[in-house]
C-alpha cells in the first residue's frame, strides 16, 4: 500500500512565509528537517514515510520550493535559516524537538543544536553537519565578492528550459549530480511552468558567496557546544570523505555515531532510504 502523501502547511515568519510538508501523527516524535542547497522539502519524500511514529516536518527553506524568497535587502547566510527553524519550532509548540538535516541543512541543524542545546533532543546529520569555513585573512575579499555576487544575481531569474524532461535532465547532471528519478522528485516542488517553458525555482542569490564565513575555530566552538547525541550518516562516495576538516570536527562532538553507507551525496533519495530510516528509528528509539 503506497504511503500517504504529506500534508502541506505554511509558517508566517517575520519577513518571509515558509512552506512545509508534514508526515506522521500529531503526537509522534517531533522531527524538524532541513534540506540541502537548491533542493527542497521533497528531498525527504522517500525517507519520511518510512519513519513511522514520528511527526516529521520538512521545510522548504527560504528561497526554495514553495517558500518565499527573502526580501530584496536581505541575504542568505545560514544563521538566518537557524533563526527560521527556531521560529517554526516555536509555532509548532515544540519546546524540545529533534533535528534532521541534509548537506547545507545539516550544517544549519548543527548550528541550531549548538546555539540552543536546551531545545534539541537528538541530531541526525545526513551528508553534512559542518558549515563551509573561511580564513580570517580572506574575510575582506570574501565580503567584497559576496556583495558583487548579490548585486549581479539579484537581476537574474534562472534559465528557462523548453520542456520538463530537459529541465529534469539538467538538474540530474547539475552542480550536485542526482539520478533522474531523484531530480523528478525535487521537480515536484521547484520546477515551474513559465512563459517559454519551465524554470527551476530558487532565489538566484542563493548561488552567491557568503558575506562572512565562520573560521575553523568558530565552527569548532559550535561543534563543542552540541549537547544532543548525534547520528552522522555519510555516503561512501561523499564529497566530504577524507577531508581533514571533517575528520577533525567529527572528533569534537561530545557524543557522535558515524556510519558510512553506499551511495552518493543524495543517498537518501537514491536507494539507501530504507537503511537510513532503520538507523534513524533506532537512534530516536522509535520501533
Amino acid at each position: 500500500m503506497p504511503a500517504a502523501p504529506p500534508s502541506e502547511r505554511r509558517f508566517e515568519l517575520p519577513g518571509v512565509s515558509l512552506a512545509a510538508a508534514e508526515w506522521g501523527p500529531p503526537n509522534g516524535v517531533p522531527v524538524l528537517a532541513a534540506h540541502g542547497w537548491l533542493d527542497n522539502a521533497g528531498s525527504f519524500d522517500l525517507l519520511a514515510p518510512l519513519l513511522q511514529g514520528m511527526r516529521f516536518v520538512a521545510l522548504d527553506l527560504a528561497g526554495h520550493g514553495f517558500s518565499d524568497s527573502r526580501s530584496a535587502d536581505a541575504s542568505y547566510n545560514i544563521w538566518q535559516d537557524v533563526g527560521d527553524l527556531l521560529e517554526v519550532a516555536d509555532q509548532l509548540g515544540w519546546e524540545r524537538f529533534n533535528l534532521l538535516g541534509h548537506s547545507r541543512g545539516a550544517a544549519i541543524s548543527m548550528l541550531l543544536a549548538a546555539a540552543f542545546p536546551e531545545r534539541v533532543d537528538k541530531l541526525v546529520l545526513l551528508e553534512g553537519g559542518v558549515p563551509i569555513v573561511g580564513n580570517a585573512e580572506d574575510a575582506p575579499a570574501a565580503l567584497a565578492q559576496a556583495l558583487r555576487d548579490r548585486r549581479s544575481l539579484s537581476r537574474k531569474s534562472g534559465r528557462v528550459f523548453a520542456d520538463r524532461d530537459t529541465a529534469i535532465g539538467e538538474r540530474a547532471d547539475g552542480f550536485s549530480k542526482v539520478s533522474p528519478e531523484a531530480a523528478a522528485i525535487l521537480a515536484r516542488r521547484s520546477l515551474r511552468a513559465v512563459p517559454g517553458g519551465y524554470q527551476w525555482h530558487a532565489d538566484q542569490r542563493l548561488k552567491g558567496g557568503s558575506e562572512i564565513r565562520l573560521t575553523t575555530e568558530q565552527a569548532a566552538a559550535f561543534v563543542r557546544h552540541v549537547r544532543a547525541p548525534v547520528l552522522m550518516l555519510l555516503a561512501e562516495q561523499s564529497p566530504f570523505a577524507g577531508l581533514a576538516l571533517y575528520e577533525d570536527m567529527i572528533s569534537r562532538f561530545a557524543e557522535i555515531e558515524v556510519v558510512r553507507l553506499p551511495g552518493g551525496h543524495h543517498f537518501h533519495l537514491e536507494g539507501a532510504e530504507v537503511e537510513i530510516a532503520e538507523r534513524i528509528r533506532r537512534f530516536y528509539g522509535v520501533p
